[in-house]
């Protein structure tokens, strides 16, 4: 099947007026408006905007479904749930919990997980934790926090081969560079986070191949003038990638400032850390053993940590043209080039260009959804 769908095209240079052609799953052409009419079907978005579609390397669970508790059953539901935010791809990411719990949702998703066929697709997992710092361990349980020795990191990776795609961990806990130099090896997406780490250490976890900060100012030791640390490696290293939760709530706007100046507009992309009390109403949940108390839109420990947010891509895009203006191609860069590429999938995913996987997304001047394609079916709108 032939088919198009007309709008405002935010490419990776520029917005166009125009028709994206899809031929089966993929993208055949990208012409300005008018473009060809030979086709099957037309969908008309008017002035809207096709963006390609949200990928989100970093979420928990939405909508009362968790990955750590719930396993392959809650990222099936997830999966399908997603489209109705923009996201077409996404890492399922675990908290800290036991090793028994975690090798379970690593056989379960490596034994073959198949996303519901208008669900977003699952690139892999993202293991946060349990390699992480007791004093940066944000709302990860203490109990199952552990240090990384090598021969624990070997039979994790050998149990989750092909399905691990991404690990944060606190680069100075004992053991952990030597883990990083295997990681990377292994083409594992090595990210440091929830870590008191120095600047050394952290600059010598780059070396060893970490690619990129987890939720950059969040888990982790603040700036200070004379004592640099894994944030000020971070925002002065040229080659070291970052997230943001861009909410407003866990980095304010005049600190993203700051990261977009250092960061953007190559190496910087946007994550949920969505928890499973994301769209839920206001009120007290479970989260991995612990209570936690949704107010205000955000999610708060006993202890007034922040545990997460409840906003997804879509909503921090939208966060981010009204504070900052930044035009839609790098505001796409950021959710859906980046992180593609960080994964080894910006070859098929992650831009409006022709050959790519037709995953599109419609969003309102308010990036409300107005429709989602997911390999050239549309699953929303």
């Amino acid at each position: 099947m032939r088919w198009g769908i007309k709008g405002n095209i935010v490419t990776p240079q520029e917005v166009i007026p125009g028709l994206v052609v899809v031929r089966e799953n993929h993208i055949e052409d990208v012409l300005p408006y008018p473009g060809k009419e030979d086709l099957e079907v037309v969908y008309d978005f008017k002035d809207n905007f096709i963006f390609p579609g949200l990928v989100d390397l970093h979420l928990h669970g939405l909508q009362g479904e968790d990955v750590t508790e719930g396993g392959v059953n809650s990222i099936q539901k997830i999966s399908a749930l997603l489209p109705s935010f923009g996201v077409t791809s996404f890492l399922p990411t675990t908290l800290t919990t036991d090793l028994t719990t975690l090798f379970k949702i690593i056989e379960e998703t490596k034994s073959g997980i198949i996303a519901p066929r208008k669900g977003a697709r699952v690139l892999g997992l993202h293991l946060e934790g349990p390699y992480l710092s007791l004093g940066r361990r944000g709302a990860h349980d203490p109990t199952y926090l552990r240090k990384p020795h090598q021969e624990e990191i070997k039979h994790l990776f050998q149990k989750g081969e092909g399905i691990i795609k991404r690990i944060t961990i606190a680069p100075e806990l004992p053991e952990a560079l030597e883990a990083i130099e295997y990681l990377a090896q292994q083409n594992i997406l090595v990210s440091l986070g929830h870590s008191e780490a120095d600047y050394e250490t952290s600059q010598k976890a780059g070396k060893k191949g970490a690619k990129m900060v987890t939720h950059l100012f969040n888990g982790m030791d603040p700036l200070h003038h004379r004592q640099p640390n894994l944030l000020a490696f971070a925002l002065g290293d040229d080659e070291i990638y970052a997230e943001i939760i861009a909410d407003k709530i866990h980095v304010r706007p005049e600190i993203m400032k700051i990261a977009l100046k250092c960061k953007a507009p190559d190496h910087l992309c946007i994550v949920s850390d969505a928890l499973k009390v994301t769209n839920l109403p206001e009120g007290i949940y479970e989260l991995s053993r612990q209570k936690v108390e949704v107010r205000e839109g955000m999610a708060y420990l006993p202890s007034g940590t922040l545990a997460g947010s409840t906003f997804l891509l879509n909503q921090m895009l939208y966060n981010l043209k009204e504070l900052f203006s930044i035009p839609l191609p790098q505001l796409a860069k950021m959710g859906s080039f980046i992180p593609a590429q960080l994964v080894g999938k910006e070859k098929e995913l992650g831009s409006i260009e022709k050959g790519k996987i037709a995953d599109l997304a419609v969003f309102d001047d308010h990036f409300q959804v107005k429709a989602t394609f997911i390999g050239g079916v549309k699953v929303r709108g």
